[in-house]
């Protein structure tokens, strides 16, 4: 192994000392760790580093901080590289691998799922400054970390029953759905005249045929439907009025910028809700991901104390 190593060390220092007097404005290969039997180079990391050091660049910080913040990238891009080389090692001793295929299919499900043609995709590569080349080779790392994480931890996961329904438990806000509410109004010019319709309703008159008889507003034929709405965006005034509301209750007299209103809520509705049945496949892959990303970082760790690592950035 320490044969191998030092023959490459040499063969970058010979290209080195042979270029070095034409290319001082280019990045100068060298060696910025050893993994078991490979290497990471400055070229690799400079590539990886390179769409971060652009955003840097043009961040606005002074140059000190710009200074910390490239030596921050270049100390995580480089562990990242670690990391990478050693899964990669794992994956030649189990015969791991990517095809072509696998790359493209890959690529082709982003594109679809992104309703993207080849120019918009490659497009939007380029604002996130990358190629298209540099982009297969991030889904070539991800799919092999994937299929290794599949084969290193994929036993030691396990999800139960139990586990879903507790997560289901701790997350209802997100499971529960959004509240919308089936709204209808009354919109008059003259606060007394509405007030006078108010008195109506509070002696149990229906809101749908007042609504047709007095409301000017455009929808009063259709006795006041507004439709379904998130109120969250309402004006503070109306969101306060209908929020202590149930269904089948109106508000008082509200005073807004199209004159004087009163609202009805005809329902209210539950946008998105899912019941643990429902929810039980997206929560399953959700923790199986995150146990899957711990385990592998154990995983990774116990390579680490056993992999023969030397940092030289």
């Amino acid at each position: 192994m320490k044969k191998k190593i030092n023959w490459i060390i040499f063969s970058l220092i010979l290209i080195n000392f042979s270029f070095c007097g034409s290319i001082s404005a280019e990045v100068i290969d060298r060696i910025v760790a050893i993994v078991n039997n490979d290497i990471v180079t400055l070229v690799q990391l400079r590539k990886e580093t390179a769409p971060y050091v652009k955003k840097i660049g043009t961040s606005g910080l002074s140059d000190e901080k710009k200074k910390q913040a490239m030596q921050d990238i270049d100390k995580k891009i480089l562990t990242a590289l670690v990391d990478q080389s050693l899964t990669q090692q794992e994956a030649q001793k189990y015969h791991i691998n990517v095809s072509d295929t696998d790359i493209d299919n890959a690529v082709e499900n982003v594109k679809k799922n992104k309703s993207l043609s080849d120019k918009e995709f490659e497009s939007a590569l380029a604002q996130e400054g990358l190629t298209l080349e540099g982009y297969r080779e991030n889904i070539k790392k991800q799919i092999l970390q994937a299929r290794i994480i599949n084969h290193a931890v994929k036993s030691k996961v396990v999800i139960t029953p139990s586990d879903i329904l507790k997560e289901y438990q701790a997350n209802m806000d997100k499971y529960s759905g959004k509240k919308k509410y089936h709204l209808r109004n009354i919109l008059m010019d003259n606060e007394d005249k509405i007030k006078e319709i108010k008195k109506k309703l509070d002696m149990n008159k229906e809101f749908i045929p007042l609504a047709k008889e007095y409301s000017i507003a455009s929808n009063a034929s259709d006795g006041g439907d507004l439709g379904i709405f998130d109120i969250s965006n309402f004006s503070k005034n109306i969101k306060d009025s209908l929020s202590k509301l149930s269904k089948g209750q109106f508000t008082d007299v509200i005073s807004t910028a199209q004159g004087f209103q009163i609202f009805y809520i005809e329902d209210i509705v539950l946008d998105g809700a899912k019941t643990l049945e429902q929810a039980q496949d997206e929560i399953y892959e959700n923790l199986y991901r995150e146990l899957s990303e711990e385990k592998f970082k154990t995983w990774l760790e116990s390579l680490k104390k056993k992999a023969h690592i030397k940092i030289m950035l």
